[in-house]
């Protein structure tokens, strides 16, 4: 499924998160530039020159990172290095902290230490014998890098988006066009926050900075464009027990356990693994942390209680309503939104920060999740075009046969989406892009600009032409190389969303003082999942037929060889209703859009006075959109 559609149905998601800083006064920015005098006793040279450039670390010191330096070179480290032992050994050195075995590890391999570390992490290099500065965030992203232009020239550096807007030498102004777009649910530029200034750095990229210029590029990718894809073999699937199990060992390294445990298969699978390693190791249960929602469609109680006791855990159960108590979902949504570097993305997070409190004072030090499961156990549906284009009809057969015993569908719908929506469509695009290529490219831009566009959004015509032209960025390839599957998958990796979600999740661990960990996002689990074809993830006849197969073989008694996936798009509708009018009339529209052009004052009265009158989900998701960024922008549009 792609992010924009997970996005977009508000489907239930567990609280996203890897691990963060606990206090954000402890942020740091790592300032590359010309020395300044007058320094403040909290700044650190991490490396110069004698002709003055050099990075300086502004920050207090803490032990959220580590930093090391020699005569020419500075590191700094932010995060969790998972094979520290292993790398001490290949360099034949103990160090203190992470940062000066990092930098002995530099000096040894230069910039492809890379290939070498594993863990979660955000790291800044100075090199001052060869003028460049290295800004590196780990594989899947689980840490958030950003970087900005400060007065000077200078480059400024930082897991914090609040760190570098709040720096003085920053324009602390809003993007326009990221704002707008959002209302659109588009996303087009993978480096771009809701700051004019600030950029991120993607998952498994490196930024470079040298005295002609800085670029952005990927370092780690389990199957690099151009060069042919190493697939798992069926042989090879025997890994996936151990690669989990390593995953969610890493995890539980890092102090006493908890799992956000829904009703699904990925939370469950990472719970009984969770529950055999501490048995094996002698450490204490993990606690089961779970949400129970009202809903028919979407209460899975009598799951969750049953997993629970069949692996023995102590349970955190928590009604949903309790979790939120009088205040409803919105309004502490609305809440986190005025606190946070950027609106929020997960409605249901309010819940999910009750439930990770309640973690915490049980003792809980680290949460996982099993999230990241939907986006490598499972199969994109666009398979279905290019079974169709080989003329695999029994790979398309067992396609569908899947979806119809994993998804609760109509069979109408079903159909639909197999033989049109992910079949015929995408390849009666290839037929027309190769009868009229430029024609046909201009009508899919068109098509995309009509669908996503809303009548309500950027008046402002120099906005809109700006809207318009990024709308190309979102154009994918009528004929992508590798075909249609691989390329939905690639949205795994370079989705805007996917750094969105971490980052959000990594701001409200630092709120909370605990480290939530997903097992699914692990980079080595990922590489192999990533290469693992669809008819090996779906050969038992069932979506994720992999984590299907462990549970059953491991834990028999768990009994979920035959459960379906469900959503909380009923539920989530029903809050809409309820809750959506009251704060429309309490904010008295949105003047803080208006005044930055982002949207037209009337037309937006107009479409929120007909979504509240008809009560549809799509209406009122767009009510709530607007409520969310209107939030938002009255809190950081004029740099607050």
């Amino acid at each position: 499924m792609s992010f924009v559609g997970r996005i977009c149905s508000r489907k239930k998601m567990t609280a996203q998160a890897l691990t963060a800083n606990v206090d954000a006064k402890l942020d740091w920015v790592a300032v590359y530039g010309h020395r300044q005098p007058g320094a403040s006793s909290s700044t650190r040279t991490l490396g110069a020159l004698p002709a003055g450039t050099c990075v300086t670390i502004e920050g207090q010191a803490s032990d959220t990172y580590s930093t090391a330096a020699d005569r020419w070179r500075g590191l700094l480290f932010d995060g969790v290095l998972h094979n520290r032992a292993e790398l001490a050994t290949s360099l034949g050195i103990e160090s203190a902290s992470e940062a000066g075995l990092l930098l002995a590890a530099y000096n040894k391999w230069g910039v492809e230490l890379t290939r070498r570390i594993k863990g979660i992490f955000s790291i800044v290099i100075w090199d001052g014998m060869q003028r460049r500065l290295f800004a590196i965030r780990d594989p899947l992203g689980a840490y958030p890098l950003f970087f900005a232009r400060g007065s000077g020239d200078r480059l400024l550096v930082s897991t914090s988006i609040d760190a570098l807007v709040n720096h003085p030498s920053v324009d602390a102004s809003v993007n326009r066009a990221a704002l707008a777009d959002h209302l659109c649910h588009r996303w087009p530029y993978p480096e771009e926050t809701f700051y004019s200034a600030v950029r991120r750095v993607p998952p498994g990229c490196r930024l470079i900075a040298t005295d002609d210029g800085t670029r952005v590029e990927r370092y780690w990718d389990p199957a690099p464009e151009g060069e042919p894809v190493d697939w798992i073999t069926e042989a090879q699937l025997e890994e996936f027990d151990d690669r989990l199990d390593t995953a969610v060992e890493r995890a539980m390294a890092l102090g006493r356990s908890g799992i956000f445990l829904s009703g699904g298969l990925d939370s469950i699978s990472v719970a009984a693994v969770a529950a055999d390693l501490a048995r094996r190791s002698q450490k204490p249960d993990p606690i089961a942390l779970s949400l129970g929602f009202p809903h028919p469609d979407c209460n899975e109680e009598l799951v969750q209680r049953g997993v629970g006791t069949s692996l023995g855990l102590e349970h955190e159960f928590i009604p949903f309503l309790d979790a939120v108590r009088s205040q409803g979902l919105l309004a502490p949504a609305l809440d986190l939104t005025r606190s946070s570097s950027a609106p929020l993305l997960n409605t249901w997070s309010p819940a999910y920060r009750e439930l990770a409190r309640r973690g915490k004072r049980r003792g809980v030090q680290v949460i996982l999740t099993g999230s990241g499961g939907d986006e490598w156990l499972t199969v994109s549906p666009y398979l279905s075009a290019d079974l169709m284009r080989s003329g695999d009809l029994s790979g398309f057969a067992t396609l569908f046969t899947t979806w119809q015993r994993s998804y609760r569908l109509p069979l109408w719908r079903l159909l639909r989406s197999t033989f049109w929506t992910f079949g015929m469509r995408p390849l009666a695009g290839v037929a027309l892009h190769r009868l009229a290529p430029q024609t046909w490219h201009a009508n899919r831009v068109d098509r995309l600009r009509r669908a996503s566009s809303r009548p309500w959004v950027a008046p402002d015509g120099e906005l809109k032409a700006d809207l318009d032209r990024r709308i190309e960025a979102l154009v994918t390839p009528s004929d992508p190389a590798r075909g249609f599957y691989f390329h939905e998958v690639r949205s795994g990796l370079d989705h805007t969303l996917t750094s969105m979600e971490l980052e959000e999740v990594f701001e409200m661990g630092r709120g909370l003082g605990v480290r939530i960990m997903h097992p699914y996002w692990d980079a080595d689990l990922v590489d192999m999942l990533y290469r693992t074809p669809p008819h090996l993830l779906m050969r038992a006849g069932r979506a994720k037929s992999l984590v299907r197969e462990t549970v059953a073989r491991r834990f028999p008694a768990l009994g979920l060889d035959r459960q379906k996936k469900v959503a909380a798009t009923s539920f989530y509708r029903s809050v809409l209703v309820a809750e959506v009018p009251q704060l429309w009339r309490s904010f008295g529209g949105a003047p803080a859009l208006a005044a930055l052009g982002v949207i037209d004052s009337r037309k937006t009265d107009d479409m929120v006075q007909k979504a509240l009158s008809q009560s549809s989900r799509a209406g009122l998701s767009r009510v709530w959109d607007v409520l969310n960024l209107e939030a938002w922008v009255r809190s950081h549009g004029a740099g607050n």
